[in-house]
């Protein structure tokens, strides 16, 4: 449900809403394309000017089981899956090299959009692995995966 809010943010805007979406399935991968991570969330914006701050975090780990790449991209799209300023290919992990084990991380992605609309938008998380020998896997059932749109007017 979205919070009204009339601060000023120093001197930068008003926040005229929060939209927060939270996921606590655990998600997973071996696909090196990305795909939906199973959590979005929308807002619809009150002014057509307006700039749109999104947040979104997770608990992810790899389960390496080769000396080779561990790294995974984390991504925020729009419902077309075009990437959003500031999160459209967020990198985490480790090249070949030791340990050969599990490796864990709490990855959050700050992304900027300006809709330019008053109609309903939705954004999305999307993620994927460099080497597909290994498992990405978000686990939402520890630690909830959220994902926020504040939106900010002028």
């Amino acid at each position: 449900m979205p919070l009204n809010l009339s601060g000023d943010i120093a001197g930068l805007g008003k926040i005229v809403q929060i939209v927060r979406a939270t996921d606590t399935t655990d998600r997973t991968t071996t696909s090196a394309s990305l795909s939906d991570a199973g959590i979005s969330v929308t807002i619809t914006p009150k002014k057509s000017d307006s700039t749109v701050i999104l947040i979104s975090n997770a608990r992810a780990y790899t389960n390496r089981s080769t000396s080779g790449d561990a790294r995974f991209q984390l991504s925020i799209t729009d419902s077309s899956n075009n990437g959003i300023s500031g999160g459209e290919a967020a990198i985490f992990g480790i090249l070949a090299g030791s340990p050969t084990n599990l490796i864990f991380y709490n990855p959050v992605l700050v992304a900027y959009a300006t809709p330019a609309t008053t109609s309903a938008v939705t954004y999305k998380t999307r993620f994927a692995v460099t080497n597909t020998s290994n498992t990405l896997i978000l686990q939402n059932s520890v630690q909830a995966g959220q994902m926020y749109a504040i939106e900010v007017a002028a």
